[in-house]
């Protein structure tokens, strides 16, 4: 399991680092003068060419792309993103005061995923073919296919104006992640749904489970000591990207619901021409995302040796 490990860390290295490339590159290709946009602030003065050079100069834009690119990267190192051209605050610092937000959206989400996807998969592969795996099939079918921001719009009018019960935005207890997390988990239920109930009836086929069925085993024990375990496998992969692709695409859900996470910092960003906090936020959902990825590869590999010693599930 060590050498596993280690072969996989090793890989995730030069992700990562083409990830804080990838990152720098967006601030180089972004349209404008970063040091006009400074002192062009507060629209009503032109700066000259002599402000221009020197902001440039404090800016450190006036070296090669190589250097500032090298610069840069000894601040990631130290913990330094950098500061934000608008506020002038350390973009760090800001990245912690938000991500905990983010977070606690992304798992408040995944909890509700869980339960429900999972649960109403279960049920429908044990009721294959019943009406009730028919009315799911349907109902996921609906839920694939209703865009994040139009339902948000709609929880909201139902049961933020209408039924006046949850709050329309902010981010002070636990009521108000409850709609932002529904939006969130919708669609990824209804893909979790048909995935475990496709995993489930695998496992129904496979020889072990049929003997373990001719041998007279309760079904409860059938469905969850035999089939379960093992249809989770492949389940846990992707709620481990899911939760990833929260953490760094939670943007227009953050935006609707007012929550000050790092989505809607990344918004302001584009909005501001922001490029340093622009960057950062690439940078840092890059990096979860390989993370996560890593930690749910590491998890999953202890969890079937079969993956570790290179054997075909």
């Amino acid at each position: 399991m060590l050498r596993y490990a280690g072969k996989k860390i090793l890989s995730a290295i030069p992700v990562l680092l083409g990830i804080s490339m990838l990152a720098f590159v967006l601030g180089l290709l972004s349209p404008g003068d970063p040091a006009e946009f400074v002192l062009s602030q507060n629209g009503l003065t032109t700066p000259t060419e002599a402000e221009l050079v020197a902001m440039r100069e404090e800016l450190g834009l006036n070296v090669p792309a190589y250097i500032r690119y090298w610069n840069w990267f000894l601040g990631l190192v130290q913990g330094n993103l950098g500061e934000s051209y608008v506020t002038g605050r350390n973009i760090g610092s800001e990245i912690m005061l938000r991500l905990p937000l983010t977070l606690t959206l992304a798992i408040f989400s995944l909890v509700l995923t869980v339960c429900i996807g999972l649960t109403t998969g279960v049920v429908c592969a044990e009721k294959e073919g019943s009406k009730v795996d028919g009315f799911v099939k349907s109902l996921t079918n609906i839920m694939l296919s209703v865009p994040g921001f139009w339902l948000a719009l709609v929880l909201i009018l139902v049961f933020c104006e209408k039924l006046r019960v949850l709050p329309t935005s902010g981010s002070d207890g636990f009521v108000n992640f409850i709609l932002p997390s529904i939006v969130l988990s919708f669609a990824t239920m209804g893909t979790i749904c048909r995935f475990m109930r496709g995993a489930m009836l695998e496992e129904f086929s496979k020889q072990y489970y049929l003997v373990a069925k001719v041998r007279g085993l309760a079904k409860s024990k059938l469905l969850f000591a035999y089939a379960l375990p093992n249809a989770l496998i492949p389940v846990i992969a992707l709620l481990g990207n899911y939760f990833a692709g929260v953490l760094g695409g939670s943007a227009i859900v953050e935006s609707i619901f007012a929550i000050p996470g790092m989505g809607s910092m990344a918004l302001e960003a584009i909005r501001m021409r922001d490029y340093p906090v622009l960057q950062a936020y690439v940078l840092v959902s890059g990096w979860i995302l390989v993370l996560v990825t890593l930690g749910v590869d590491l998890l999953i590999a202890y969890l079937n040796p079969k993956i570790r010693f290179g054997e075909r599930l």
